[in-house]
Protein backbone atom coordinates (compact mmCIF):
# COMPACT_ATOMS: atom_id res chain seq x y z
CA UNK A 1 0.00 0.00 0.00
CA UNK A 2 2.93 2.36 0.82
CA UNK A 3 4.46 1.82 -2.64
CA UNK A 4 1.18 2.71 -4.39
CA UNK A 5 0.83 5.95 -2.39
CA UNK A 6 4.44 6.84 -3.19
CA UNK A 7 3.82 6.27 -6.92
CA UNK A 8 0.66 8.41 -6.85
CA UNK A 9 2.46 11.16 -4.89
CA UNK A 10 5.29 11.12 -7.41
CA UNK A 11 2.74 11.41 -10.24
CA UNK A 12 1.09 14.33 -8.51
CA UNK A 13 4.47 16.01 -7.98
CA UNK A 14 5.35 15.52 -11.66
CA UNK A 15 2.05 17.08 -12.73
CA UNK A 16 2.53 19.96 -10.29
CA UNK A 17 5.76 20.91 -11.99
CA UNK A 18 4.34 20.96 -15.54
CA UNK A 19 0.62 21.79 -15.41
CA UNK A 20 0.19 23.56 -12.15
CA UNK A 21 -1.16 22.80 -8.73
CA UNK A 22 -4.84 22.72 -9.83
CA UNK A 23 -4.40 19.79 -12.21
CA UNK A 24 -2.31 17.90 -9.66
CA UNK A 25 -4.99 18.34 -7.00
CA UNK A 26 -7.71 17.04 -9.37
CA UNK A 27 -5.66 13.97 -10.33
CA UNK A 28 -4.83 13.25 -6.69
CA UNK A 29 -8.50 13.56 -5.71
CA UNK A 30 -9.54 11.21 -8.53
CA UNK A 31 -6.93 8.61 -7.49
CA UNK A 32 -8.12 8.84 -3.89
CA UNK A 33 -11.74 8.20 -4.99
CA UNK A 34 -10.68 5.19 -7.09
CA UNK A 35 -8.73 3.74 -4.17
CA UNK A 36 -11.70 4.22 -1.82
CA UNK A 37 -14.04 2.47 -4.26
CA UNK A 38 -11.57 -0.40 -4.63
CA UNK A 39 -11.26 -0.81 -0.84
CA UNK A 40 -15.06 -0.76 -0.42
CA UNK A 41 -15.57 -3.34 -3.20
CA UNK A 42 -12.93 -5.63 -1.73
CA UNK A 43 -14.45 -5.34 1.74
CA UNK A 44 -17.90 -6.28 0.37
CA UNK A 45 -16.42 -9.29 -1.44
CA UNK A 46 -14.71 -10.50 1.74
CA UNK A 47 -17.90 -9.99 3.80
CA UNK A 48 -19.92 -11.96 1.25
CA UNK A 49 -17.60 -14.99 1.51
CA UNK A 50 -18.71 -15.73 5.06
CA UNK A 51 -22.32 -16.34 3.90
CA UNK A 52 -21.39 -19.55 2.04
CA UNK A 53 -21.09 -22.90 3.77
CA UNK A 54 -19.55 -26.13 2.51
CA UNK A 55 -16.27 -27.91 2.24
CA UNK A 56 -14.85 -25.32 -0.16
CA UNK A 57 -15.09 -21.59 0.20
CA UNK A 58 -17.80 -20.27 -2.08
CA UNK A 59 -19.65 -23.60 -2.37
CA UNK A 60 -22.73 -24.83 -0.60
CA UNK A 61 -22.68 -28.16 1.17
CA UNK A 62 -23.22 -31.46 -0.62
CA UNK A 63 -26.55 -33.23 -0.48
CA UNK A 64 -26.64 -36.23 1.79
CA UNK A 65 -27.04 -39.15 -0.61
CA UNK A 66 -27.18 -42.63 0.83
CA UNK A 67 -25.03 -44.41 -1.75
CA UNK A 68 -25.13 -47.70 0.18
CA UNK A 69 -28.94 -47.75 0.02
CA UNK A 70 -28.82 -47.01 -3.72
CA UNK A 71 -26.47 -49.93 -4.37
CA UNK A 72 -28.59 -52.21 -2.17
CA UNK A 73 -31.75 -51.26 -4.10
CA UNK A 74 -30.05 -52.02 -7.42
CA UNK A 75 -28.69 -55.38 -6.22
CA UNK A 76 -32.07 -56.35 -4.76
CA UNK A 77 -34.13 -55.30 -7.79
CA UNK A 78 -31.85 -56.32 -10.65
CA UNK A 79 -29.51 -59.06 -9.38
CA UNK A 80 -31.03 -60.47 -6.18
CA UNK A 81 -29.69 -59.80 -2.69
CA UNK A 82 -29.07 -62.13 0.23
CA UNK A 83 -29.67 -65.30 -1.76
CA UNK A 84 -33.11 -64.13 -2.90
CA UNK A 85 -34.16 -64.06 -6.52
CA UNK A 86 -34.09 -60.66 -8.22
CA UNK A 87 -37.37 -58.78 -8.40
CA UNK A 88 -36.87 -58.26 -12.15
CA UNK A 89 -36.47 -61.35 -14.30
CA UNK A 90 -34.34 -61.50 -17.47
CA UNK A 91 -37.13 -60.18 -19.67
CA UNK A 92 -37.71 -57.16 -17.40
CA UNK A 93 -33.98 -56.54 -17.18
CA UNK A 94 -33.59 -56.55 -20.95
CA UNK A 95 -36.62 -54.32 -21.37
CA UNK A 96 -35.24 -51.87 -18.79
CA UNK A 97 -31.65 -51.62 -20.08
CA UNK A 98 -32.15 -52.71 -23.72
CA UNK A 99 -29.37 -55.30 -23.37
CA UNK A 100 -29.31 -58.84 -21.98
CA UNK A 101 -28.05 -59.30 -18.43
CA UNK A 102 -24.90 -61.08 -19.71
CA UNK A 103 -23.94 -58.11 -21.94
CA UNK A 104 -24.60 -55.66 -19.10
CA UNK A 105 -22.44 -57.73 -16.76
CA UNK A 106 -19.64 -57.96 -19.32
CA UNK A 107 -19.60 -54.18 -19.82
CA UNK A 108 -19.82 -53.55 -16.06
CA UNK A 109 -16.88 -55.87 -15.32
CA UNK A 110 -14.82 -54.19 -18.06
CA UNK A 111 -15.53 -50.62 -16.94
CA UNK A 112 -15.63 -50.87 -13.14
CA UNK A 113 -11.85 -50.52 -12.76
CA UNK A 114 -11.58 -47.37 -14.89
CA UNK A 115 -10.59 -44.29 -12.86
CA UNK A 116 -13.93 -42.44 -12.97
CA UNK A 117 -16.02 -45.53 -12.24
CA UNK A 118 -14.00 -46.72 -9.24
CA UNK A 119 -15.46 -46.16 -5.80
CA UNK A 120 -13.33 -43.58 -4.03
CA UNK A 121 -13.40 -41.83 -0.67
CA UNK A 122 -14.36 -38.18 -0.20
CA UNK A 123 -12.11 -35.79 1.69
CA UNK A 124 -14.53 -36.23 4.61
CA UNK A 125 -13.80 -39.97 4.71
CA UNK A 126 -17.13 -41.13 3.26
CA UNK A 127 -17.45 -43.48 0.29
CA UNK A 128 -18.48 -42.05 -3.05
CA UNK A 129 -20.88 -43.72 -5.47
CA UNK A 130 -20.41 -47.38 -6.35
CA UNK A 131 -19.44 -48.24 -9.97
CA UNK A 132 -22.68 -50.21 -10.35
CA UNK A 133 -24.73 -47.08 -9.65
CA UNK A 134 -22.91 -45.14 -12.36
CA UNK A 135 -23.19 -47.91 -14.95
CA UNK A 136 -26.88 -48.61 -14.20
CA UNK A 137 -27.81 -44.97 -14.59
CA UNK A 138 -25.73 -44.56 -17.73
CA UNK A 139 -27.50 -47.56 -19.29
CA UNK A 140 -30.91 -46.20 -18.30
CA UNK A 141 -30.07 -42.84 -19.82
CA UNK A 142 -28.78 -44.47 -23.02
CA UNK A 143 -31.80 -46.78 -23.29
CA UNK A 144 -34.55 -44.26 -22.60
CA UNK A 145 -32.97 -40.83 -22.68
CA UNK A 146 -34.77 -40.14 -19.41
CA UNK A 147 -34.11 -37.08 -17.29
CA UNK A 148 -31.64 -37.23 -14.43
CA UNK A 149 -34.19 -36.23 -11.76
CA UNK A 150 -36.04 -39.56 -11.43
CA UNK A 151 -32.67 -41.28 -11.30
CA UNK A 152 -31.69 -39.20 -8.30
CA UNK A 153 -34.35 -40.98 -6.23
CA UNK A 154 -33.43 -44.49 -7.34
CA UNK A 155 -29.70 -44.45 -8.02
CA UNK A 156 -28.97 -41.47 -5.74
CA UNK A 157 -26.51 -39.67 -8.00
CA UNK A 158 -26.26 -36.04 -9.03
CA UNK A 159 -26.99 -34.84 -12.56
CA UNK A 160 -23.33 -34.04 -13.10
CA UNK A 161 -22.17 -37.54 -12.18
CA UNK A 162 -24.91 -39.10 -14.33
CA UNK A 163 -23.97 -37.00 -17.37
CA UNK A 164 -20.26 -37.70 -16.97
CA UNK A 165 -20.74 -41.43 -16.43
CA UNK A 166 -22.97 -41.67 -19.51
CA UNK A 167 -20.43 -39.85 -21.66
CA UNK A 168 -17.49 -41.89 -20.38
CA UNK A 169 -19.36 -45.19 -20.70
CA UNK A 170 -20.27 -44.44 -24.32
CA UNK A 171 -16.67 -43.50 -25.09
CA UNK A 172 -15.40 -46.66 -23.39
CA UNK A 173 -17.83 -48.93 -25.27
CA UNK A 174 -16.92 -47.30 -28.57
CA UNK A 175 -13.17 -47.62 -27.98
CA UNK A 176 -13.30 -51.15 -26.61
CA UNK A 177 -15.87 -52.81 -28.88
CA UNK A 178 -16.23 -50.34 -31.73
CA UNK A 179 -13.69 -51.93 -34.08
CA UNK A 180 -15.26 -55.36 -33.53
CA UNK A 181 -18.97 -54.60 -33.73
CA UNK A 182 -19.25 -51.23 -35.48
CA UNK A 183 -17.91 -52.03 -38.91
CA UNK A 184 -19.02 -50.42 -42.14
CA UNK A 185 -21.78 -52.29 -44.01
CA UNK A 186 -20.77 -54.21 -47.10
CA UNK A 187 -22.50 -53.82 -50.48
CA UNK A 188 -25.07 -56.56 -49.77
CA UNK A 189 -26.15 -54.86 -46.53
CA UNK A 190 -26.34 -51.49 -48.26
CA UNK A 191 -28.56 -52.97 -51.00
CA UNK A 192 -30.83 -54.49 -48.33
CA UNK A 193 -31.10 -51.14 -46.53
CA UNK A 194 -31.83 -49.33 -49.78
CA UNK A 195 -34.54 -51.87 -50.67
CA UNK A 196 -36.25 -51.26 -47.32
CA UNK A 197 -36.23 -47.51 -47.95
CA UNK A 198 -38.16 -47.84 -51.23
Amino acid sequence: MYVKKAVFSATAALLAEKDGADTAAVVQAHVNVLMAVRRRTRAKRIARRSLYRGSTAGRRGNKRRDFAAGVHDIWRDRFGAGGLLPICDDRDFEMRFRVPRAVFRRIYLAVKDKPFFQQRIYATGKLQAHPLQKVVEAFRLIAYGEAADPADKYVRLSRTVIAKSTKLLMEFIFKRWGPTFLRRPNQTKLNTIMERKK
